[in-house]
C-alpha cells in the first residue's frame, strides 16, 4: 500500500492507542480552524454575520457534494444522523405501507420510524439478522408491494458488516432506499447512488465533530416525501417577510431543514472533507482496512473470538468487535484503558476502531495488552 500523504497525517494529533472512531473521531486542525474563524467572525461580525460567512458555507456545500457525488443541490447540512432520518420518516406520515429495517439497527435509524409511526407514519417491519448479515435475502420476506422504504446502516455499529447497497436497489427497486452511512462515511468510499437517500453525522469517521452532518437526496426523495418538517429555511423566498407564510417548499435538500441551518456544523464539515481529500478516499479506506484486519489479527493471536459477519473484503470496513475467553467485555476494555488503548464495550463485546492515522504498530499493542490477560 502507498503511504498516506504526510499533508493528511500532519492534520492530526490523536493519541496512538486511540481505537474509538466509531464513536468519536478526533478532529483535524483544519476543522478547529473553521470553528476558531466562524467564532471570530461570531464575536465581532463586520456586518451581518451570516452573509459574512455566505461565500464560506458555499465551499462547505460543495465539498461536502462531492464527497457523495451529487450536485451542490442535493445535499444539505444536518446536525446530526437523526435529524436526517426524521425528516424522512416524517415526510411519510399519512401513508399507508411499511417501512423495512434490520431489527439490530442503531436506534438513531430506529426511533425516527417508530415515532412516525405512532403519529400515523407506515407501520414499521423489523426484520431479524441473526448473522448480523443484511443482505436481499434476509430482508426480502418483510418487503412487499406495500413497502415504501427500506433503511439499513452502511456499516453495522457492532460487527463492521457493510451492506452491499447495490445489492439491494437491485433486489428492491420500488421501496426508497435510505442509508444511514454514518459508521462508514470518511472510511469507506459511498456516494448517494444508488440509494435514494444517505444521512450521515459528522463526528465519527468524517471526523467533522459534533453538531455536523450532511443530507443527500434524490429525485425520487425529494418526489415522494411531503415537508412535514420543513421549516422557515426550507422554503422559497424565505427571507420576504411581507408575504405571510406558508412559502412553497424548496424543491431542493435543502427543503430538510427544521429552522435555520447548522452553520458550523457545515464549516466544520467542510473542512473536514478537504482533508480527507489531501489523501483521497480510497487511500484512506486503503488504510482503514490494513488497521483493522491487523486488529483482528491480533485478537485472533491473542486467543479472542471475533464477531466476523463478513465474507469478503468488500463486506468490512473499519469495525472490529471481540471477547476473550472467560473475560468479562467490561474488564477487558478496562485493562486496555490501562495500557492506553482507548476500546468500547457493545453489546457484549469489545469494539475497537481505528483509523487510517492510527499507527500500525497500534495492532501489536493491542495483542500484547490481551495476551497479559494469560500472564504472558
Amino acid at each position: 500500500m502507498n503511504p498516506l500523504p504526510a499533508a493528511y497525517l500532519e492534520q492530526f494529533g490523536e493519541p496512538s492507542g486511540y481505537l474509538e472512531f466509531a464513536s468519536t473521531g478526533p478532529v483535524s486542525h483544519r476543522v478547529r480552524e473553521a470553528v476558531a474563524a466562524a467564532l471570530e467572525v461570531v464575536a465581532c461580525p463586520p456586518g451581518n454575520a451570516s452573509q459574512a460567512i455566505a461565500a464560506r458555507l458555499e465551499t462547505a456545500a460543495a465539498a461536502m457534494s462531492r464527497l457523495v457525488g451529487v450536485a451542490p443541490h442535493r445535499v444539505t447540512a444536518v446536525p446530526t444522523t437523526s435529524a436526517g432520518i426524521f425528516q424522512v420518516a416524517f415526510g411519510l406520515l399519512g401513508r399507508p405501507g411499511n417501512v423495512v429495517i434490520p431489527a439490530h439497527e442503531f436506534p438513531a435509524n430506529v426511533y425516527p420510524w417508530l415515532r412516525a409511526e405512532e403519529a400515523g407514519g407506515p407501520e414499521v417491519r423489523r426484520v431479524s439478522c441473526p448473522d448480523y448479515r443484511v443482505t436481499p435475502e434476509r430482508l426480502a420476506p418483510a418487503v412487499d408491494a406495500e413497502t415504501l422504504v427500506l433503511a439499513v446502516s452502511l456499516v453495522d455499529f457492532i460487527t463492521g458488516f457493510r451492506v452491499d447497497v447495490e445489492a439491494l436497489r437491485l433486489a428492491f427497486p420500488a421501496p426508497l432506499l435510505v442509508v444511514d452511512a454514518i459508521q462508514g462515511l470518511g472510511a469507506v468510499g459511498a456516494t448517494l447512488e444508488p440509494a435514494d437517500v444517505l444521512v450521515a453525522g459528522g463526528q465519527k469517521w468524517l471526523r467533522a465533530g459534533w453538531g455536523s452532518g450532511l443530507m443527500a437526496v434524490g429525485e425520487r426523495a425529494l418526489e415522494r416525501l411531503a415537508p412535514t418538517l420543513t421549516g422557515w429555511c426550507g422554503v422559497e423566498r424565505f427571507m420576504d417577510f411581507g408575504v405571510a407564510a406558508p412559502h412553497g417548499a424548496l424543491g431542493t435538500a435543502h427543503r430538510f431543514q427544521e429552522g435555520s441551518p447548522p452553520y458550523f456544523g457545515a464549516l466544520q464539515l467542510g473542512a473536514a472533507v478537504e482533508v480527507i481529500e489531501l489523501a483521497g478516499i480510497a487511500a484512506i479506506e486503503g488504510a482503514v482496512l490494513e488497521r483493522a484486519a491487523a486488529m483482528e489479527e491480533a485478537v485472533r493471536r491473542a486467543g479472542g473470538e471475533v464477531l466476523d459477519p463478513w465474507r469478503q473484503r468488500s463486506e468490512r470496513a473499519g469495525i472490529v468487535s471481540f471477547r476473550l475467553p472467560a473475560e468479562d467485555p467490561a474488564a477487558t476494555v478496562s485493562r486496555l484503558t490501562d495500557a492506553g488503548l482507548v476500546a468500547a464495550r457493545r453489546s457484549g463485546w469489545v469494539r475497537v476502531s481505528p483509523h487510517a492515522s492510527t499507527p500500525p504498530e497500534t495492532a501489536a499493542r493491542l495483542r500484547e495488552a490481551l495476551r497479559a490477560s494469560d500472564g504472558d
